[in-house]
């Protein structure tokens, strides 16, 4: 269990101003005694209480597992020996924040899986395996998590946390959901997610609404769970099997942090009790090729045939497929002309060459919803990009790759119209001359680009992102900007963009913002909590001919990758 503190803090400032007086000179005191500075908390703290059904199949108050509010150490939310086919139970946690709004996030890890022995009907139902990871018993586990309002009952209009919703092998894997009916808990106010599990099928029977909470007398002993728990079915395969389950939560401070999502968390592992730390960054270590049947068409150039090019594999693929890319060198230009998951085996293994001089690139993207991930892509040489985005589009993901600029070129490229694209866990490697990542605003169509987001990329060589006319609402953040020379690290020309919890680990020029003059843009950067290579950002680190708001700012580097 997790839990995530930044104590208070208290500074008091008292300011008197006196002037002496003698004989009949007029004279005066005032006095402001007290005045206090308080640094805010997200103090973590949850409390639980449960109902399961007992040995005659009625539903009762579980004490075991209910508790006052606590920091969380040995408590535990399921602790059943003795579950059966068509057993429910149902528990509500109350999670308190502190007192900022904070985002509040949860993940749940299973740890053991014991079969604990194959009795006969185990046998007979085809059970096989024994040992901590043989049990079949989190197969038949079903869960919804839901935003309650502190009865312990689901009730009309109540909303379902949807990565929490179904088998237990399924949904706890590690992975943070977001909790709370908004986006954001508001701080000093009592928060309710509630849990229903059953040994079979789950289905939601919502009750009326009745629009009370929490008041001791209308919860799961008067008015039902609001679902209903079916056993039937041949469960024998899982007799005797158990489940551990490791449970965490995390909050964070919502004011000054507008880009964070509980995705952006690393996955929870169950006994880790370290601390959740975001760091900034590329780790392409954590891709994870797909294989299997999670590929739809799979090419390798070891074996000839007619699936040895990557032109080729996308030529086989119909939209929404995968097409896996085996390890190796492809010396050629790859155009993504449709909407697929084109996939590497990992950017150590997988290279992309580019072998045309000119406009287009190693790798170029004219489709919507594409996705271009796990790749070593290097740019033609005399040509214009590694990786370039043509056209206008929406919805475009280019995840954990190498993106490497060689001949003054740029290492990424887009065209204006550009839309909800993300662009994360990339090395984007750049050379002199030339923007190491440009995402071009006006382009001959005259549009603009909106919502392209860099996400824990590391930016390296000479040269810098640039974001170009009236590219705009935009967010850079979690980045690592290195070893940029003879450019800025960041060059904005548009409007609205957002730059939070970057490391800029150079000394040089980090942020030029000019809003272009053509396009009439105006208003306020937020560049809020960054690391600028140093402990001031207004000793030359950012120029803004418009406003730029780089404070609060990052006293230390955040941890990178």
């Amino acid at each position: 269990m997790k839990k995530i503190l930044i104590s208070g803090a208290t500074l008091l400032v008292i300011g008197a101003m006196a002037i002496s007086a003698t004989g009949a000179f007029f004279s005066d005191t005032e006095t402001s005694t007290g005045n206090t500075f308080a640094a805010g908390d997200i103090d973590l703290k949850i409390d639980n209480e449960s109902y399961v059904t007992n040995a005659a199949g009625v539903l009762v108050a579980s004490p075991t597992n209910t508790w006052a509010l606590a920091d969380l150490t040995n408590q535990l939310f399921f602790n059943f020996t003795d579950v059966k086919p068509g057993d429910i139970g149902e528990d509500t946690i109350s999670i308190h924040p502190g007192s900022n709004d904070a985002y509040a996030c949860m993940a749940a890890d299973i740890t053991a899986t014991p079969d604990n022995g194959i009795t006969e009907p185990e046998g007979d139902a085809g059970d096989v395996t024994d040992g901590v990871l043989g049990g079949e018993l989190q197969n038949f586990l079903n869960f919804v998590f839901w935003n309650d309002d502190g009865d312990n009952v689901y009730e009309v209009g109540e909303s379902q946390i949807t990565q929490l919703v179904g088998p237990a092998n399924t949904i706890f894997n590690g992975s943070w959901a977001p909790l709370g009916t908004t986006s954001v808990l508001t701080g000093g106010v009592t928060n309710y997610v509630a849990k229903a599990w059953c040994f079979g099928g789950l289905t939601g029977a919502p009750v009326a609404q009745d629009g009370l909470g929490k008041t001791g007398t209308n919860g799961p002993l008067v008015r039902d769970t609001g679902f209903t728990c079916d056993g039937s079915g041949d469960n024998n395969i899982a007799q005797t099997d158990g489940v551990t389950v490791d449970v965490s939560f995390y909050a964070v401070q919502a004011r000054n942090n507008g880009q964070f999502t509980c995705a952006d968390l690393p996955p929870f592992v169950g006994g880790d009790e370290e601390p959740v730390v975001i760091e900034v960054g590329a780790d392409l270590a954590t891709y994870v090729a797909p294989t299997g049947g999670a590929c739809n068409v799979t090419v390798d150039d070891s074996v000839a045939g007619p699936l040895d090019t990557i032109g080729e594999g996308i030529a086989a693929a119909t939209p929404g497929q995968t097409v896996c890319v085996a390890s190796g060198t492809y010396s050629e230009d790859v155009v993504v002309n449709k909407d697929i998951t084109l996939a590497g085996a990992g950017s150590g293994t997988t290279n992309i060459v580019g072998q045309t001089s000119g406009e287009a690139g190693a790798v170029v993207i004219t489709a919507d919803g594409a996705t271009v991930q796990g790749f070593n892509i290097t740019e033609a040489v005399g040509g214009i990009a590694a990786l370039r985005i043509s056209g206008a589009h929406t919805g475009i993901s280019v995840m954990s790759n190498t993106l490497n600029a060689v001949t003054g070129g740029n290492a990424f490229l887009t065209d204006g119209g550009q839309s909800n694209h993300t662009i994360s866990n990339n090395v984007i490697n750049g050379v002199a001359g030339q923007p190491i990542a440009y995402v071009n605003g006006l382009a001959s169509v005259n549009v603009a680009s909106t919502n392209v987001d860099f996400t824990q990329n590391s930016f390296t060589g000479a040269g810098s992102l640039a974001l170009g006319q009236e590219a705009g609402a935009s967010s850079i953040t979690l980045n690592k900007f290195s070893a940029v020379t003879s450019f800025t690290d960041v060059e904005d020309w548009g409007d609205g963009n957002n730059y939070n919890q970057n490391n800029f680990n150079d000394a040089g020029l980090n942020l030029q913002h000019s809003e272009n003059v053509n396009t009439g843009n105006n208003g306020i950067t937020n560049a809020e909590n960054n690391w600028w290579g140093d402990t001031d950002a207004s000793d030359g680190d950012v120029v803004a001919v418009v406003d730029v708001d780089f404070e609060p700012e990052a006293v230390v580097a955040f941890p990178q990758n």
